[in-house]
């Protein structure tokens, strides 16, 4: 996304200059991505701190990016405007330093809520020395910024909460990324690759990661199949709860019917988007607000129905705004078990929900209305940018 964003405004005229880092978030093996120096975007990247054998090194390499970023960012003219997004998290803390002292506008894309999301997932205790000076910190960068883009309603509130003015916050959803096609039946090749044909399949498509839950949904699946073996379960990706789902799995007895599998390459995803007769999206409770799943516009774009377990959120609203899934709540596996029973059952309900997402999706939620909405409000920051 951030790709996608930097080279839309280097295409429209502005002067764009990226500092990141040397790696790519979740690397793909034969997927290199586009360049985005081919539209202008100067790229200065940190060097990479690698064989880190010590347990923090998630940490110890996100302060070097922040050691190593910050000389890179302060020894510069400085820019016009100041955008960081949240990850790594303490960039955003530099940036807010870097546009304070250079009285430069600051914009940040909040794609998580820090450090709301470390204690949410219990990496720092509540009320605690850390938590406390991270929420200062992160609340003056907020505060500090002339505009905050939040993913949706009830992050804007969480953002309010913390003392941003609710006339800086714009609120523009995430959007879908790779190949937007689609390949059904039996044009699919993952399809006997797989070994998928006459399965109903559920795919989990994206980041295995602290913010998820899986043991609703697996609870439910393992119910449902009971009755409808031929139900499938196939997670394409990675992350850090990946080894927990795996147990559950295994503890459910579901190892015959669930795929673990990599991530693909951007142009495998109209297969692997193919493959899904429904998809799923989770959210962990204390999540709300915090974190946005963006898995569910991959869905949407490619019109392919959704299933949701988790609190009441973003992803929930924009579900039932679209009128393209069922949405259930935290621990209710016998409520998974009906709605997986019935959307296997009623083949017509699954296309009516697939084509309502994908008609509200290109209406509102398209990477063409998302870059709209970022171009007009950095034009309106920087009077004349984009107009060399």
């Amino acid at each position: 996304m951030p790709r996608s964003l930097t080279m839309h405004l280097a295409r429209n005229g502005f002067g764009v200059e990226v500092i990141c880092g040397s790696d790519q978030y979740a690397p793909v093996d034969g997927e290199a991505g586009e360049d985005p120096r081919t539209a202008g975007v100067i790229v200065r990247r940190v060097p990479a701190i690698r064989r880190l054998a010590v347990k923090p090194a998630k940490a110890i390499r996100q302060v070097w990016f922040v050691v190593a970023g910050a000389a890179m960012l302060l020894f510069r003219s400085p820019p016009a405007l100041v955008v960081a997004q949240t990850n790594p998290p303490m960039g955003v803390i530099l940036a807010a330093i870097a546009a304070r002292i250079w009285r430069r506008p600051l914009v940040i894309i909040a794609m998580d809520i820090y450090p709301d999301v470390l204690v949410a997932h219990g990496a720092l205790a509540p009320g605690s020395l850390a938590a406390r000076v991270l929420g200062r910190m992160f609340c003056w960068a907020y505060r500090s910024a002339a505009r905050v883009v939040a993913l949706g309603p009830i992050m804007r509130q969480k953002l309010v909460a913390k003392g941003v003015r609710d006339t800086r916050i714009v609120e523009i959803p995430n959007w879908s990324t790779g190949n937007p096609g689609i390949v059904r039946g039996t044009a699919n090749a993952l399809l006997p690759e797989w070994n998928l044909e006459g399965r109903f399949v559920v795919v989990y498509s994206g980041n295995i990661g602290i913010a998820h839950e899986f043991e609703t949904f697996l609870e439910g699946f393992s119910l449902a199949r009971a009755s409808k073996p031929e139900m499938l379960l196939v997670i394409i990706g990675r992350g850090s709860r990946l080894a927990e789902v795996r147990a559950t799995v295994e503890r459910l007895g579901l190892h015959g019917s669930v795929l673990f599998k990599s991530f693909l390459p951007a142009s495998r995803l109209p297969e692997s988007f193919g493959i899904a007769d429904l998809a799923l999206v989770t959210l962990r409770s204390g999540f709300e607000g915090l974190v946005v799943p963006s898995k569910l516009y991959g869905y949407l774009s490619r019109g392919v129905p959704v299933l949701y377990v988790g609190p009441h959120s973003d992803t929930e609203i924009a579900i039932q705004h679209a009128g393209c899934g069922v949405t259930l709540r935290t621990g209710d596996s016998r409520g998974v078990c009906e709605a997986l029973l019935a959307l296997q059952a009623d083949v017509s309900l699954r296309q009516r929900l697939g084509v309502s997402g994908r008609l509200v999706y290109d209406a509102e939620w398209s990477p063409a209305h998302a870059l709209a909405s970022y171009e007009s409000m950095l034009r309106a920051l920087v009077p004349g940018a984009g107009t060399e």
